[in-house]
């Protein structure tokens, strides 16, 4: 176990060390978009190590040093995180975009949001200027169920409040756009609202996230709620909204989330990568958390645990009300806590 870790240790300091070394001396340009997208490699040639070698001797630290590099790669090529030039965070999906292509009208058409010109649009992204966009729906009184989808790739997020209006939000960013997209189905007095970010860059100066979007719902309907944020901070407050179902997908993001007592039954699905996610859960209302994954660290205020991953609320069989977690995560912090 030793000389595994020493291997370990010692190889990754070597290896970082040569690379610097070559980077410092120009000997080395390397092109990590198109070489991080292959870390499973290493992965195979470690399970090819261990078939050929067994149990020989130093072959256990050289798997662990691939293993190791392997996980390492993964994450930062998931993230595609890096630092620029003018050391600013600087997360690229797609540097190289050519911003000056022709576009597709129909990824523009929204006929029930207000919306950009997209002249308006390019020359905001051509003059640096931040480009601001106001999205909103109306209320209709035969909307009883409606759902709410965000794509969200990475930058800083908000929701909370009530609006009269079924949807509504502004966003900002300096490099990219949002769209939205707004429809009903008056068959089953339901409506669907996505708002999506288009593909693009975020950058963290000056502790400000270039892309943010502050959104609100109304607190009528039944909402089922879809969040998708690559990576940046999301703040959602739902204590004064009727949600049925919440799925959470995150990268690399710091999350905090307050949920509500509104509903009899409410399901709380989330999927994290590395990231710290905040639960906040009202104390009146019976609480039960599943955990799936491996190096989570937890914190359970007023839940004990039942079972392997297994976790409830000394009230959970007695409250009227109950809130259902479903949770799986890998290098992530979780916390619950009670309001």
């Amino acid at each position: 176990m030793r000389n595994s870790r020493g291997i370990v240790w010692g190889g990754m300091l070597i290896i970082l060390g040569v690379i610097w070394l070559l980077r410092s001396m120009d000997l080395l340009n390397i092109d990590w978009d198109a070489v991080l997208p292959y870390w499973p490699v290493l992965l195979i040639l470690a399970g090819a190590i261990l078939m050929a070698a067994g149990r020989e001797r130093g072959s256990g630290g050289i798997v662990a040093l691939l293993i190791t590099l392997a996980v390492f790669g993964g994450i930062v090529n998931k993230t595609h995180q890096a630092i620029d030039d003018r050391d600013n965070w600087h997360f690229g999906w797609d540097d190289d975009r050519d911003y000056g292509h022709d576009r597709d009208d129909d990824d523009y058409d929204n006929d029930d949001s207000d919306r950009r010109r997209d002249e308006d649009y390019e020359r905001d992204r051509r003059g640096g200027r931040p480009i601001n966009g106001s999205y909103n729906y109306e209320m209709q009184d035969f909307i009883q169920k409606a759902n709410f989808n965000l794509e969200g790739g990475a930058g800083s997020f908000s929701l909370d409040g009530n609006t009269p209006k079924l949807f509504e939000a502004a966003t900002k960013s300096n490099v990219v756009g949002f769209k939205s997209t707004t429809s009903v189905n008056k068959l089953n007095n339901s409506a669907s609202v996505s708002l999506k970010m288009e593909e693009g860059n975020v950058k963290i100066k000056n502790g400000e996230i270039s892309n943010q979007a502050k959104i609100h719902l109304n607190d009528r309907p039944i909402w089922n709620i879809d969040l998708g944020i690559g990576a940046g901070k999301g703040n959602f407050d739902f204590s004064n909204y009727k949600v049925e179902k919440l799925k959470v997908s995150t990268g690399v993001a710091d999350m905090d989330i307050r949920l509500s007592d509104k509903l009899p039954v409410a399901v709380v699905e989330i999927e994290a990568g590395v990231a710290s996610v905040t639960l906040e859960v009202p104390e009146s209302v019976g609480c039960e958390m599943r955990m799936d994954g491996a190096l989570n660290a937890k914190n359970m205020e007023g839940l004990e645990r039942v079972g392997n991953g297994h976790y409830r609320s000394s009230n959970y069989d007695t409250a009227p009300k109950k809130v259902i977690v479903h949770y799986e995560g890998g290098l992530t912090s979780i916390n619950i806590k009670r309001y």
